[in-house]
């Protein structure tokens, strides 16, 4: 398998793509293997290389690719983080790939799937599926559809959803950022705000202090049909939005009593679609869910975002590869 970095239409930065069989499966050493081939590369001119997606055909029935997603931290060039999710980085990964038809990925990160589709046009559809078709309100990793956060400003509502990556959704005007140009125009002291936050949702999920995650993003009522949002990405405001927010959006969307369900209704968005504006433009993505027994609830089968582009940077290159024993 031929190793390349390739940059995703609205990604904030390429991605190296490598085969996992020639990398060791210890995080340690893996970490080594990765720093060695980022720096490398920074000192061949490429730049910064903060994301890594290892990938190798996959052993199991129905799939046709494992993926896995490293992200490289900014402030470090040997620390990297393996607990989240990248749908830039798995469209690079997947939408180069050579098999017939549509390409079915096993995400490891997340324990989720995956479709790349590609047109006629060159363009690529990315279905996020999740493990199972849970009944929507499953995926409040608290089982409320708001949690209260408390930082030294006050205690705000946000919502906490796992789809994709957990993603923490909070609106835009309790940051005191009324309207798109506002929010999109936002800048260090709504960054460091929503970091606040991000802190303040660590607690209320159990999650380690300096993770990653939850992601975070500010969401508002657009247009009619439309949602505005904007996130964050490593490091800083994320230049377009992140596909798997994208994603776990049009699901907290969907589920009653989350921050992004008020906002959609009050914005008259669909139940099956949302139009979402980001920094780089307006985003559509498709929601497929299906009622549970009862009726009660739906079920969640895949989220669709579509038309995006992917070119390749650089095909093979050089790299300081080691031999590592894989048996």
């Amino acid at each position: 398998m031929t190793s390349y970095i390739a940059m995703a239409e609205g990604a904030p930065g390429p991605t190296l793509v490598l085969d996992a069989e020639r990398l060791p499966a210890d995080r340690d050493r893996l970490s080594a293997a990765l720093g060695r081939m980022r720096l490398s590369l920074e000192g061949a001119g490429y730049g910064p290389i903060l994301k890594f997606a290892l990938v190798r055909p996959s052993p199991l029935p129905g799939y046709d690719l494992d993926y896995r997603f490293v992200q490289g931290l900014a402030r470090d060039p040997r620390k990297f983080a393996f607990d989240s999710g990248c749908g830039h980085s798995l469209l690079a990964a997947a939408a180069t790939g050579t098999v017939e038809g549509p390409l079915r990925v096993r995400v490891l990160n997340t324990g989720e799937g995956a479709v790349c589709e590609r047109a006629r046009d060159g363009t690529h559809t990315l279905h996020l599926l999740p493990g199972a078709e849970l009944p929507l309100p499953r995926l409040l990793p608290t089982g409320r559809a708001t949690d209260a956060l408390i930082t030294d400003e006050g205690v705000l509502l946000g919502s906490a959803v796992r789809f994709g990556n957990p993603y923490l959704f909070v609106d835009a005007a309790d940051l005191g950022l009324h309207g798109a140009r506002a929010l999109f125009d936002a800048g260090s002291d709504a960054l460091a705000r929503l970091e606040r936050l991000r802190a303040a949702a660590r607690v209320v999920l159990g999650l380690p202090a300096g993770s990653l995650l939850p992601k975070v993003a500010a969401v508002s009522a657009g247009r009619q049909g439309r949602l505005v949002a904007r996130s964050l990405t490593e490091p800083g405001w994320h230049p377009a939005f992140a596909l798997t927010g994208l994603a776990c959006l049009a699901v907290a969307s969907a589920i009653e009593g989350t921050v992004p369900h008020r906002l959609a209704r009050s914005a008259g968005c669909g139940t099956d679609s949302v139009l979402v504006d980001t920094p780089s433009g307006t985003v559509p993505v498709g929601l497929e869910t299906a009622d549970t027994a009862g009726g009660r609830f739906r079920r969640l089968r895949r989220v669709g975002i579509g038309g995006r582009r992917v070119r390749v940077l650089c095909a093979d290159p050089h790299l300081p590869w080691r031999v590592h024993a894989t048996a």
